[in-house]
């Protein structure tokens, strides 16, 4: 199917300079530039989140508690023996 649409000039030059480099149609070049639009780069990584929780847990004002891990684990805390 083929549809009509209608282009700047500035913006036909820059899909006809695309569409020559890469030897592809108009219609593979338009797909690659939507899909290329819509995918989501990473705004953080792992270092930035660290960082992150790091900087809150120094403002926290709250009590702090130990995590008794054993009691996790397995249902039973050294704190009674």
């Amino acid at each position: 199917m083929s549809r009509l649409v209608n282009l700047s000039d500035a913006v036909y030059e820059e899909l006809t300079r695309i569409k020559r480099a890469k030897n592809a149609s108009y219609s593979m070049v338009v797909e690659e530039l939507l899909l290329a639009s819509n995918t989501v780069k990473k705004t953080h990584d792992w270092m930035d989140v660290v960082a992150w929780m790091k900087e809150k847990d120094k403002k926290f004002k709250g009590k702090k508690r130990r995590i008794d891990h054993d009691l996790i684990a397995h249902g039973v805390s050294r704190d009674s023996s």
